[in-house]
């Protein structure tokens, strides 16, 4: 990707968080508005029953209107309720027979001047053990951070183990009507593995639009845009769009115990990159990605302790001849707050 074509997803993306800055500050500051409203049925910008946040009768008091939405049930796919929560994620991934695919998980790797595995790879199995944390400033702006440790058993070179790339970003809901939040994202990967074979050796960008519809007071519809984008890296590294959707069914119970299954679909599709594809360490072949398209399905069962603790277990499958992992298995504890 070209250097002015990354500078103006950047700059898009900072537009689109800069859209309700001005509603931060007016709440910061206490300002009013005045009578001004949304009509009916164009929804909100961050705030309920179609009006714009900071709207009310003349001299009336702002306060956070808080979000219609405010659950979020889903795993693999990045939830858009802003909230405050932490808790741990653990995930196998096996299967991966490119890992080095547009630099996504793995640097470019096994050719001269390259930083990732020292050989051609056939094969990477991973576990990932993730430590994170959301801070919500309101009910529709938050920060969060994600802290990996990294497990790879590769079938040609050797194992490693250690700190993988850190994560962080923020989430601020810029739209909020009876039943519909949507909400803009950006994630920040910094290049911090301890270990070359660890990461992919570059900072990364990635802006999305996430968003949570409840059809009715049990189903609960997530869904997920994203665009990752590589800043830097090698030749491989390139640009994913990224896009998915989950279903949960049943709501969290104030007191006791309760079940709730969940559902989501991811896919992958590579707009730009190479990848590489070997059957042993001196039988391989660089080629390029473009148009490779990934998409794995998920079937899981998130248990709750009352209103704050949660656990999720879940199975995913890869769906296509192209694979990040062709079987995923991932266990995660969530406390809310």
């Amino acid at each position: 990707m070209s250097r002015r074509l990354r500078l103006i997803i950047l700059a898009i993306a900072l537009a689109l968080m800069g859209w309700g800055l001005p509603g931060i500050s007016r709440a910061q500051q206490g300002m009013n508005l005045g009578g001004m409203t949304m009509p009916s049925g164009m929804g909100a910008l961050a705030g309920p029953q179609g009006q714009m946040y900071g709207a009310g009768k003349p001299g009336a008091k702002d306060a956070d209107p808080g979000i219609s939405v405010k659950e979020s049930y889903v795993s693999f796919i990045d939830g858009a309720v802003p909230r405050n929560a932490f808790g741990m994620r653990f995930e196998g991934m096996y299967g991966n027979r490119q890992p080095m695919r547009a630099e996504y998980l793995f640097a470019k790797g096994g050719l001269p001047n390259s930083v990732g595995f020292p050989l051609p790879e056939t094969r990477v199995d991973s576990l990932e053990l993730t430590s994170y944390a959301e801070y919500s400033l309101s009910s529709w702006f938050s920060v969060f951070l994600e802290a990996p440790l990294r497990w790879t058993n590769p079938e040609v070179n050797a194992n490693q183990r250690g700190a993988g790339d850190m994560r962080y970003g923020l989430k601020l809901c810029t739209w909020s009507s009876d039943n519909l939040i949507a909400t803009a994202m950006l994630r920040i990967y910094q290049p911090t593995a301890a270990h070359d074979s660890l990461g992919t050796h570059h900072w990364s960008l990635e802006p999305g639009l996430l968003a949570a519809y409840r059809i009715t007071d049990k189903v609960l519809l997530e869904g997920e845009v994203r665009y990752w984008t590589a800043l830097g890296g090698s030749d491989f590294a390139g640009n994913v769009l990224r896009y998915g959707a989950g279903v949960s069914y049943q709501h969290r119970l104030a007191n006791g115990t309760w079940l709730m299954p969940v559902l989501e679909g991811v896919g992958w599709t590579i707009l730009d990159g190479k990848t590489m594809v070997a059957s042993a360490p001196d039988n391989f072949v660089a080629q390029d990605a473009y148009g490779q398209t990934i998409v794995n399905a998920y079937a899981g069962l998130r248990m709750g302790l009352g209103r704050n603790l949660d656990f999720y277990l879940g199975y995913g499958r890869s769906l296509t001849g192209h694979v990040w992992a062709r079987e995923t298995y991932r266990f995660e504890m969530r406390y809310s707050y």
